[in-house]
């Protein structure tokens, strides 16, 4: 297997902690900068299911909500359907210089027992580069 590292992704964002806090956690939000989410819900314990797509192949996400520590933590499982098993996002927010210090960590990939060509730990990497400016973009212009 590749690298098992957690994928980190650190980013600042222009806007309060609580403004950020709702991109992640409102899944009309969540639509406009990760993926469309029909049934998010922000319990500890609710799953969840977002569906993407790229170069064609589409990619439906199963997530369930591990932690919740409002404006601070939320983490959730991360899988994909028959592509991936369980791994793990979490986001962290702080504040910084009036802004608000965004960290992304994308772990577990040393217990990955299902990893398909286009899920892979590096494949992650490469996405989150797009995915997290994606954020800060939207956080920042609404």
């Amino acid at each position: 297997m590749g690298n098992t590292e957690p994928v980190v992704k650190e980013i600042s964002i222009d806007a309060s902690i609580s403004k950020v806090w709702e991109a992640l956690t409102k899944k009309e939000q969540i639509a406009k900068w990760l993926m469309p989410s029909d049934d998010f819900e922000l319990k500890a314990g609710a799953t969840f299911n977002m569906m993407g797509e790229s170069k064609g192949i589409k990619y439906p996400h199963i997530c369930t909500i591990k932690e919740i520590v409002p404006e601070k933590k939320l983490s959730y499982t991360w899988a994909i359907k028959d592509k991936l098993s369980d791994t793990l996002v979490t986001y962290e927010l702080e504040e910084q210089d009036g802004k608000t210090k965004l960290t992304l960590t994308h772990s577990g990939w040393d217990k990955v027992t299902l990893n398909k060509e286009g899920t892979t730990r590096d494949d992650y990497n490469n996405g989150w580069v797009q995915v997290i400016p994606g954020l800060k973009k939207f956080v920042e212009s609404n």
